[in-house]
């Protein structure tokens, strides 16, 4: 009985650990999606969403990864259409439909983007300060828009964890049931 409750508190504090330990980071990093539709016509301008959100505020050393939910290829290309800065911070090339493309941000500052396919998506990474006041008043149609509302995807990190809680339970459960002899 002593055996069972040593083990049981084991999987416990393993899985409190492996929590406190990757969870921050999991919650820190940003997503973004390339809507559906968003090359087939310039509507998602109008609602703001081609890059959905359109605006994104992380802290320095945090990673945007965004998602091609479109069934067109897009890129993820610092600047403007209009400026002569083109890619020179990041430049993803093409993203087909179902990819992925992640940046690391470690340095402060305001990061325009666009896709170069479809130049009417458009969308910015703030790093550091989050909405900084600005000297003229905005109006907002989309109360959302300019907060950060992705859902953080966990990736390996949830995973692993995962992994170690399903083969502790294992292990414990065959050990107090005598099938497995550590």
């Amino acid at each position: 009985m002593k055996s069972k409750t040593i083990g049981s508190l084991f999987v416990v504090l393993t899985l409190v650990v492996g929590i406190i330990a990757f969870a921050p980071s999991a919650f820190a990093d940003a997503s973004v999606t390339m809507t559906k539709g968003s090359s087939a016509a310039q509507t998602c301008v109008t609602a703001n969403n081609c890059f959905d959100p359109a605006q994104v505020n992380v802290a320095p050393g945090d990673t945007v990864t965004w998602t091609n939910a479109d069934t067109a290829s897009h890129t993820v290309t610092s600047g403007k259409p209009s400026d002569n800065q083109t890619g020179t911070v990041f430049d993803s090339s093409l993203v087909k439909a179902g990819a992925t493309f992640a940046f690391k941000f470690t340095d402060a500052g305001t990061f325009d983007y666009y896709c170069q396919v479809h130049p009417w998506m458009t969308g910015q990474v703030i790093v550091g300060a989050v909405n900084a006041p600005t000297s003229e008043p905005t109006t907002t149609t989309n109360p959302t828009a300019d907060n950060n509302t992705a859902t953080p995807e966990f990736g390996p990190v949830a995973s692993l964890v995962l992994v170690i809680a399903v083969i502790s339970v294992i292990a414990v459960t065959a050990k107090t049931r005598g099938f497995l002899k550590l």
